[in-house]
């Protein structure tokens, strides 16, 4: 009896165990990716450790990722998706606004995951259908192709360069506390501006730079 009772209790020990696991798939992975990418930072994403985290041996990824180069590539997709959800006007510029200011806002909901994937390019599949929509939204416009690869680029290049600046840190941001402090800090005589009126650049917020930047390239584009 004792021997039929060891024998009952061995599969409910199993069970608890596994309970409350998610199956480990590509999609589980990613998240589980961007997890721990958002928790401690872009350089922090290794096989081993995303094992560790999702309860796994680190060679059990490479059954659903060839390289981590390929789980980069399905993060950087999961990363843009909304970047495909975007409505896209038949206005040209309100479309590239529209696509650029998404683009910033993906980057700031997952500032260190777009710290990780922003300088690759976006090429696959699913990062290029919603490119070909606003390719398409510029030549409907009256752009040539070539010229409407070049809208394209200008804007998604500012969008991502001020995002990953937004990430890392800008070089002068006074609206914080510890970044006037800085410029405070400054010799008053070398650098009448940055450390004599640090409060006055206070006034420019992140999201006023931002949309100054992109509507002087929007009316640039014009010409």
């Amino acid at each position: 009896m004792p021997g039929a009772g060891a024998s009952q209790a061995r599969p409910r020990r199993d069970a608890r165990a596994g309970h409350g696991r998610a199956p480990l798939n590509r999609q589980s992975i990613v998240t589980g990716a961007i997890a721990l990418i958002e928790r401690e930072g872009p350089d922090a994403l290794s096989m081993r450790r995303l094992g560790a985290r999702l309860g796994v041996q680190g060679m059990a990824l490479y059954h659903h990722f060839a390289s981590r180069e390929e789980l980069l590539g399905a993060i950087a997709d999961e990363l843009l998706a909304p970047l495909d959800q975007a409505e896209l006007t038949d206005d040209w510029a309100e479309a590239c606004r529209r696509f650029a200011t998404t683009l910033r806002s993906v980057a700031a909901r997952r500032s260190a995951t777009f710290q990780l994937i922003g300088l690759q390019p976006f090429d696959s599949s699913t990062a290029l259908r919603p490119v070909e929509r606003l390719l398409q939204v510029l030549v409907t416009a009256g752009f040539p192709p070539d010229r409407a690869l070049a809208i394209y680029r200008a804007i998604v290049s500012y969008a991502r360069g001020y995002a990953l600046a937004e990430a890392t840190g800008f070089t002068v941001d006074a609206t914080r506390p510890e970044g006037r402090r800085r410029l405070r800090a400054l010799p008053a005589d070398e650098f009448p501006i940055l450390a004599g009126q640090a409060e006055e650049l206070a006034a420019l917020t992140a999201d006023d730079a931002y949309l100054m930047g992109l509507e002087a390239m929007l009316r640039g584009l014009v010409g």
